[in-house]
């Protein structure tokens, strides 16, 4: 399933180099208009390329054709079942990667992550959630 929110303003909440770990997160719209929290979690980090805050996202696995222009275009070692996409209004990127996770779920700006890994799975029902395919 792609993933798209074209009105939101990400940023790269934490990269964790240890553990190869990237979490995104969404607030607000791009206009900074308070939003319910969205965040994006991708563990198994091999690759990162993209800008650290992006108006508006919109993220998929990469096909054959755009896995190879990406490994072209950068000199990585791009394979098409773990490289993901990255359009923004600000800029193009890419991860290869394990598969992206989202959560979506009203929630202050101080509260901690929705990937609390402690937690039971699958979360509350008062979260949205899914994979990027």
């Amino acid at each position: 399933m792609k993933f798209r929110e074209p009105e939101r303003l990400f940023k790269v909440w934490e990269y964790t180099v240890s553990h190869r770990t990237l979490l995104m997160r969404s607030d607000t719209d791009v206009r900074m208009t308070p939003c319910p929290r969205i965040e994006i979690y991708v563990g198994g980090v091999q690759t990162l390329f993209m800008n650290s805050l992006m108006y508006g996202l919109t993220m998929w696995r990469a096909d054959e054709r755009e896995a190879a222009d990406i490994s072209a275009r950068h000199g990585v070692a791009a394979d098409a079942t773990v490289t993901y996409v990255l359009s923004s209004s600000n800029g193009d990127g890419f991860l290869i990667s394990g598969r992206p996770s989202w959560r979506e779920a009203e929630r202050g700006i101080e509260e901690p992550t929705l990937f609390d890994f402690s937690q039971p799975w699958p979360p509350g029902p008062d979260v949205k959630w899914g994979d990027v395919e």
